[in-house]
C-alpha cells in the first residue's frame, strides 16, 4: 500500500470515530437532566424561613427586618483618626457626658455648618450619651 492512499484511509477512519464519538457525548449532553433555577431559589428561601428567628419587636414586619439584617460583631477593630482625638480622650478619663466632637465634613466631605441650629441639633442628638436613659429603661423593665 502507497503512503498517500494510507494517509487518506487513516484520515477516513479517524474522521469516523471522532464523528461518532461527538454524537455520543451530545446525545447525552442534550438528555442530560436541566437544573432547574427556580426550584434552587425557592428551596433556599424555604431553608431561610425554617431557621429559628429573634424576636425583637411585636411588628412581624419589623421582625422580619431586624432579622435579615447582619449582626453586630462585638470583637470588630475601630479606626480612629486624628479628628476623634478630643471625644477619646473625655471617654478614657472617665467623662462620658462631655458631648462628643462632631465630625468636620459631612459623607459627601463638604464642610459641616455648625451655625445652622438644625445641623448642631441633628449633630447633639447623635452624640449625646444615651446610657444614663438605657440604665433607666433596663431598670424599669427589671432587667
Amino acid at each position: 500500500m502507497k503512503a498517500e492512499s494510507f494517509v487518506k484511509l487513516l484520515r477516513k477512519v479517524i474522521r469516523e470515530e471522532v464523528t461518532h464519538v461527538v454524537r455520543n457525548e451530545m446525545k447525552s449532553l442534550l438528555q442530560e437532566k436541566k437544573t432547574n433555577h427556580k426550584k434552587v431559589i425557592n428551596h433556599g428561601m424555604n431553608l431561610n424561613q425554617m431557621v429559628e428567628k429573634k424576636k425583637y419587636v411585636k411588628d412581624p414586619m419589623l421582625n422580619d427586618i431586624l432579622n435579615s439584617t447582619s449582626p453586630l460583631r462585638e470583637n470588630t477593630t475601630m479606626n480612629f483618626n486624628s479628628n476623634m482625638a478630643q471625644s477619646f480622650k473625655s471617654i478614657m478619663d472617665g467623662n462620658d457626658t462631655q458631648t462628643m466632637v462632631a465630625p468636620p465634613t459631612d459623607i459627601h466631605g463638604k464642610a459641616v455648618n455648625m451655625s445652622n441650629e438644625g445641623v448642631k441639633t441633628a449633630v447633639n442628638a447623635m452624640t449625646k450619651d444615651y446610657s444614663a436613659l438605657m440604665k433607666a429603661i433596663d431598670k424599669k423593665k427589671g432587667k
